[in-house]
C-alpha cells in the first residue's frame, strides 16, 4: 500500500477502516499524546481502545472512567486564567471519549478515528501555547501541531503495514 502522506489521503484511509480497527488506531494516536496527562485513567482508557478483543462491558467501564478526567480538566474560568496544560489533559480525555464510545446504527462511513486525531491535534497545540506574559503565545502552535500530524501518519503507515 502506499504510504499516507497527506490529510486527504489520511482522512480517506482512516474512514476506509472497520470500526474495530478504527478505535485500534485512534488509541495509537492517543498514545503519542498520553505525556500530556498525568492520569493513569487516561492510559487505561487508550490500553483498552488498543485491543483486538474488546468487549462492551470494558468500552462502556474505561468510557465512564476516562468521562471523569475529562469533566474534571473541564476549563471552568475565564480566557484570562485558562490553563492551557489542562486544556490539553482535557482534549486527550475526549480523544479518548470518542475513542470508546459506543457507535449505535449502521454508518456507511465512519470518521471515528479522524475525531480522535483531531482531538490529539488540539492536545497538542494547546500544550505548546506559553503562558508567560500578559496573554498567551502561540508561537510554537503550528510547528507543534505540524509534529503532530506527521507522527500521526508514520503512525498510520506502521499500523496499515502490521495489519
Amino acid at each position: 500500500m502506499e504510504k499516507i502522506s497527506s490529510n486527504e489521503a489520511f482522512k480517506k484511509a482512516l474512514s476506509s477502516l472497520s470500526l474495530a480497527k478504527q478505535r485500534q488506531v485512534g488509541a495509537r494516536f492517543i498514545s503519542n499524546v498520553l505525556d500530556l496527562t498525568e492520569g493513569g485513567c487516561t492510559k487505561h482508557a487508550q490500553l483498552i481502545a488498543e485491543k483486538s478483543d474488546i468487549t462492551a462491558e470494558e468500552l462502556e467501564n474505561a468510557y465512564h472512567a476516562v468521562r471523569s478526567v475529562y469533566v474534571a480538566t473541564n476549563p471552568r474560568s475565564g480566557f484570562s486564567e485558562l490553563d492551557y496544560g489542562k486544556q490539553a489533559a482535557h482534549f486527550v480525555a475526549e480523544a479518548c471519549m470518542v475513542c470508546l464510545a459506543p457507535v449505535h446504527g449502521e454508518y456507511r462511513t465512519l470518521h471515528l478515528a479522524e475525531k480522535v486525531a483531531g482531538y490529539c491535534h488540539m492536545a497538542r497545540i494547546c500544550s505548546s501555547i506559553q503562558h508567560e506574559g500578559e496573554y498567551p503565545r502561540f508561537l510554537d502552535a503550528e510547528e507543534a501541531l505540524k509534529k503532530e500530524m506527521d507522527e500521526e501518519f508514520q503512525i498510520f503507515n506502521e499500523f496499515l503495514e502490521n495489519d
